[in-house]
């Protein structure tokens, strides 16, 4: 987790200048990052609300944002289909980009379901306490790092650092391509659509590919 969560602190701490340029107060903003925990749809509702946007459209915005989680939570199914609903529930609330992808890259080395889960727990639980202190960070100091520094920059990279370890053959290069070009064809869709369309399309090429391989 090491790795990731360098380029995780500086997305939360802009998360926390954001808010803290908004006028929430300590108390909202980790409230918020409390019960929300996502930092795109927070960054995405922090600045509609700063716009003076409807609740509606706020709380539509951060959902299809967040519908990602549906297919990560998918993919988690059979790992945790057997544990405790406390289990079930913690496991879904501690899901982020970064453990599920820290936890797909290591799957092979499983040997159990229960190995899974707490490899899994590890991961998500370093995460969260690594968020939640890089947010309250960036809310307590403000605007600390001068503009040429670009921290903005780091919430894009650390998302493209979560694919690059799973680009293992040539199908998943594939797929990566085809996203990445569907998302900037998509980027202007409102209220973040494309990005739900992009990961549908991307699904149908791979489900495509997989059935062509198994075919032949």
């Amino acid at each position: 987790m090491i790795p990731i969560t360098a380029g995780v602190i500086p997305f939360g701490a802009i998360v926390g200048t954001v808010c803290s340029e908004a006028q929430f107060s300590f108390l909202q903003t980790m409230g918020m990052n409390l019960f929300v925990y996502a930092g795109a749809s927070q960054l995405a509702a922090t600045e509609l609300m700063m716009k003076n946007t409807t609740t509606l459209i706020v709380v539509l915005t951060g959902l299809i944002i967040n519908l990602r989680f549906l297919l990560y939570s998918a993919a988690m199914s059979p790992f945790v289909q057997k544990s405790s609903l406390v289990v079930k529930m913690a496991s879904s609330y501690l899901l982020t980009d970064q453990s599920y992808a820290t936890m797909t890259a290591h799957q092979e080395y499983f040997k159990t379901s229960s190995d899974a889960v707490r490899f899994y727990f590890g991961g998500a639980l370093c995460m969260n306490l690594v968020w939640h202190a890089s947010v309250a960070g960036g809310f307590a100091f403000g605007n600390f790092a001068p503009a040429a520094w670009a921290l903005d920059f780091a919430v894009p990279l650390s998302f493209v650092a979560l694919v690059i370890p799973t680009l293992k053959s040539r199908k998943y290069v594939l797929v990566a391509v085809f996203s990445s070009i569907v998302s900037v064809i998509l980027h202007t869709m409102p209220y973040r659509t494309g990005l739900i369309i992009t990961a549908l399309l991307s699904i149908g090429l791979a489900a495509l590919i997989t059935r062509k391989k198994a075919s032949s």
